[in-house]
């Protein structure tokens, strides 16, 4: 390792993929320790006398939390309950003027990069920087819907409730429901996390070195989705060992044919239920459903446009030109759509 004619992820040999993952993309155990003491000082926050709001319980998601973070590139999703917000209503009434306070009472903080933080009726967003190490930060104060570890028949039931909702309430509902999507990504095997980081790694070097300003790309979320999708079809024929450099490969061949894409997942609802949230809601191919909330589909053109898409396809087509993937073969088991 250490010995690259040029550092460029998709100049190498497809035979020194694995030792370009562990040199440049996977994360080091220092950075891993400074990125958990940077977390456990915004948590111990929340939860202190200092915080202006009672925090019920912290959701700690983003890259970090699912365990699919690249190096130097850490991101915190940090959801907290607040016992203020009793319902979806008191979160949209009343969340305007409790996340401007709460900003404010962050811009106070040391920890926090002076001059980072913003947010509007919906979010928070920050830097944390800590001995080299800068996180951001999506801090997202929500209300609760299903509780601690909820049977399937209460989430079935909070589904139905949202699909009577209108758009922005549903909306809403995302946030609450993220330890769903925290578990279904933290979960998945070591190897499909090291492929999420690597696509991940390639949208931060190529999506975005190529990003048209006026477009608004698929986020990391989308991405993960994808990867997990494509990995499962193969792993569904049971080949000996998977290759990272064709998994790879076939993730972007995805991102080109997206039109095709149509992946449910029921760990936490039925098939029946995605089913009728897709009629009702109207989503059409390409439908990828979020896996903790069926009223979602990350693939809807109301979330990232059909031009970005577009442009995210042509960027993958063209990676797959370059030396790292242009004479890599897909075997059969590697599916589509």
């Amino acid at each position: 390792m250490g010995a690259y004619a040029s550092t460029d992820l998709l100049d190498q040999d497809p035979s020194t993929l694995e030792d370009y993952d562990v040199e440049y993309i996977q994360p080091t155990a220092v950075y891993n320790d400074t990125s958990r003491e940077l977390v456990d000082r915004l948590v111990q926050y929340l939860y202190s006398r200092d915080c202006p709001y009672s925090v019920d319980r912290v959701v700690k998601s983003g890259s970090f939390g699912k365990g699919t973070q690249i190096r130097g590139h850490a991101d915190l999703d940090c959801v907290a309950v607040l016992n203020i917000f009793k319902s979806v209503h008191d979160r949209i009434n009343h969340g305007p003027q409790i996340l401007g306070h709460l900003a404010d009472m962050l811009k106070t903080q040391r920890w926090v990069v002076r001059g980072s933080v913003t947010n509007n009726d919906y979010i928070i967003l920050f830097k944390m920087y800590q001995n080299g190490v800068t996180m951001d930060v999506d801090l997202l104060p929500t209300f609760e819907v299903l509780g601690h570890n909820p049977p399937n028949y209460r989430k079935e039931q909070t589904y139905l409730e949202m699909l009577d909702l209108a758009g922005r309430a549903r909306k809403y509902y995302s946030v609450p429901l993220c330890q769903l999507q925290l578990d279904f990504v933290r979960l998945q095997p070591s190897r499909v996390k090291t492929l999420i980081r690597l696509v991940k790694y390639w949208r931060k070097m190529e999506v975005e070195k190529h990003a048209q300003p006026s477009l608004r790309y698929p986020n990391s979320y989308a991405m993960e989705l994808i990867t997990i999708h494509v990995w499962k079809k193969a792993a569904a024929s049971r080949p000996r060992r998977i290759k990272l450099v064709e998994a790879f490969k076939s993730v972007l061949t995805q991102l080109v044919n997206y039109q095709s894409l149509h992946a449910e997942w029921y760990d936490n609802y039925s098939e029946v239920l995605a089913n009728e949230a897709c009629d009702r809601l109207g989503f059409t191919r390409p439908i990828v459903l979020d896996p903790a909330n069926p009223t979602n589909n990350i693939m809807a053109p109301y979330k990232f446009r059909v031009e970005a898409w577009d442009h995210l396809a042509l960027i993958a087509a063209d990676s797959m030109r370059r030396p790292l993937l242009k004479d890599v073969v897909i075997p059969a088991y590697w599916q589509w759509g």
